[in-house]
């Protein structure tokens, strides 16, 4: 699995948990959560890097690009 995917996924389960949240525990709270989550999304969009890439390269993970080579 590339960085990218691995990013891919934990974002896609973090929206899902954030998304429970929102409807079993508090609806503020979740939807907060859910709205954090879009601003961390178009940030990564702007400069390719989003936190979760530190412990996904302690894990191993590597970018499609150094894989390639």
């Amino acid at each position: 699995m590339c960085l990218e995917k691995g990013r891919a996924l934990g974002q896609g389960i973090m929206i899902l948990i954030f998304g429970a949240i929102a409807l079993l525990v508090s609806q503020p709270v979740g939807l907060g959560l859910v709205g954090f989550m879009g601003v961390m999304k178009l940030q990564e969009s702007v400069t390719d890097w989003c936190p979760s890439d530190l412990v996904l390269k302690r894990l191993g993970l590597k970018k499609k690009a150094e894989i390639a080579r």
